[in-house]
């Protein structure tokens, strides 16, 4: 999604101009609803480079404007564009499970909250993703990656017992990556009681899984994260290098 499309997805405040008899006409025959749904289904099954904007689009269906519609079309000739690529599963012998996580920090102008997205691969395919906003407000971008860790700590462990239930899970702790330092140290030392006190205990279930022996936390640079792709409005360079590590080929 274009930057500056991105930044005009706004909900309507009270202070904005009621909208004209001829423009609500307008907007009830835009199948909006739709189109999101559409596209919904298509971020969810083959096309995860999708997930972040589709997410954006879908906080929008009880108040969609003009602008909102721009994007999503926006959305369908992107997918016109790259229509030849295919996701493909496969092209490591080695099945290790290997997940990347990332949150922004206070990236919505309505509820100042973060938007956070894993994705988990096997094999050097990517197969199961999210993109979604957090429930709660962050102080600092070290929570809002901790928090984003917790939740793919626990698809970590399902797709864990899974691949232990059809016998491909390997021995010892499947890797975990992110780009915040705050957030690994947060994840296996305990010590940062001073800072870690105020997060809700459900989020420090990556510790455990960390302190059993499930998951391992690393750092990964930065541009090198390839969750960074669901949480944020990228350039064009750092998007198109980043998506064939989705397995879009």
């Amino acid at each position: 999604m274009d930057p500056s499309v991105a930044k005009s997805l706004t909900r309507p405040s009270p202070s904005d101009p009621p909208l004209s008899p001829g423009d609500s006409y307008d907007l009830t025959g835009i199948p909006y609803r739709s189109l999101v749904g559409s596209l919904m289904y298509l971020a969810v099954g083959t096309w995860p480079d999708i997930s972040f904007a589709v997410a954006c689009l879908c906080q929008f269906l009880d108040c969609y404007r003009r602008p909102h519609w721009n994007a999503a079309i926006r959305v369908v000739r992107y997918l016109k564009g790259t229509r030849l690529l295919t996701l493909t599963l496969g092209g490591s012998p080695e099945l290790d499970l290997v997940g990347f996580s990332d949150s922004s920090h206070a990236d919505c102008p309505d509820t100042l909250r973060s938007t956070m997205g894993y994705c988990f691969s096997i094999g050097g395919a990517v197969f199961t993703w999210s993109s979604r906003r957090q429930k709660t407000i962050s102080n600092s971008s070290c929570e809002a990656e901790y928090i984003a860790l917790s939740e793919a700590s626990r698809e970590a462990l399902w797709l864990r017992q899974f691949l232990r239930e059809v016998h491909l899970l390997k021995p010892g702790p499947s890797v975990l990556l992110c780009d915040n330092n705050g957030a690994k140290a947060l994840s296996s030392d305990p010590t940062h009681h001073s800072r870690s006190k105020h997060i809700d205990v459900r989020h420090h279930f990556v510790r455990e899984r960390v302190e059993d022996g499930s998951l391992a936390i690393w750092r990964v640079p930065g541009h090198d994260n390839v969750a960074d792709i669901f949480t944020k409005v990228l350039p064009r360079p750092d998007f198109t290098r980043l998506r064939p590590y989705l397995g879009l080929r």
